[in-house]
């Protein structure tokens, strides 16, 4: 079942990886091998897997370990237990200036091909606060493993950097899983109106040739019906995130 948790203040616990047991090292590496033969573009990145979720009013803490993409993969076909890997992801909702609700539909460059999700993807070793984040308390923590960076860099990379630039707010951000992901959406608000993020996207991707995201869709703060026809293809959890963030635009309007 999904959740979905708005969030007041994420705290983000690293730890040591753990080391495998060997019969799950070799059912990994021998998953894998099977997966690249029939992928050959398939790439073993780091990422990280959650261990711990805490939730106490709106305060989420994250305890999580550095993993890998095979040990993900493998964990969607087998039961590990405690040795599961849950890997944690972040991007966002973006907003145009005429209010309406950009997703992406993954084109033949994803593994999710012809799904909708939040622009976005997995949370990458990289993805760190140098300079420090002052928390509610007054403390000030430094590279620290960020979200939101993550947000910022994944749209770039997906969309262009046009469209990246085009961000003057930040809105709510949200924890949704369905304790196999767990998945850090932001809403980001663009200068730009729908046409122009359109034109900023086709630009991009003839630039590039990227095909991760086919094409950005769309949705009106009314726009329910039309977000429904989606359910059957969607990430974990977007469209009720989309319905949620539907609602505060109207507040917000």
């Amino acid at each position: 079942m999904t959740k979905i948790v708005p969030i007041e203040e994420l705290i983000i616990q690293e730890v040591a990886a753990r080391e495998l047991p060997k019969d799950i090292q070799e059912g990994v590496q021998v998953y894998w091998n099977e997966l690249t033969a029939k992928y050959p573009g398939m790439f073993n990145g780091a990422l990280y897997s959650v261990i711990n979720m805490e939730n106490d009013d709106g305060t989420v803490t994250i305890t999580c370990e550095p993993s890998d993409y095979a040990h993900y993969k493998y964990s969607e076909i087998m039961d590990l237990g405690e040795y599961a890997c849950r890997s944690m992801y972040a991007g966002c909702i973006l907003v145009s200036s005429d209010k309406k609700l950009f997703v992406s539909l993954n084109g033949v460059g994803s593994e999710f091909v012809g799904k909708i999700q939040g622009i976005g993807g997995v949370m990458d070793p990289s993805d760190r606060i140098i300079g420090g984040a002052t928390r509610k308390d007054g403390s000030t923590e430094t590279n620290k493993l960020s979200p939101l960076v993550t947000a910022f860099r994944e749209l770039e990379e997906e969309v262009g950097k046009e469209i990246r630039n085009s961000v003057t707010d930040i809105g709510k951000s949200y924890l949704v899983t369905n304790d196999n992901k767990y998945g850090f959406p932001f809403v980001f608000y663009s200068s730009l109106d729908s046409e122009n993020i359109l034109h900023a996207f086709d630009s991009f991707k003839k630039e590039t040739g990227s095909n991760e995201v086919d094409r950005l869709i769309y949705f009106g703060k009314d726009d329910t019906a039309e977000l429904e026809k989606y359910e059957s293809g969607q990430d974990i959890g977007v469209v009720d995130l989309l319905k949620i963030i539907m609602g505060n635009c109207k507040k917000r309007n």
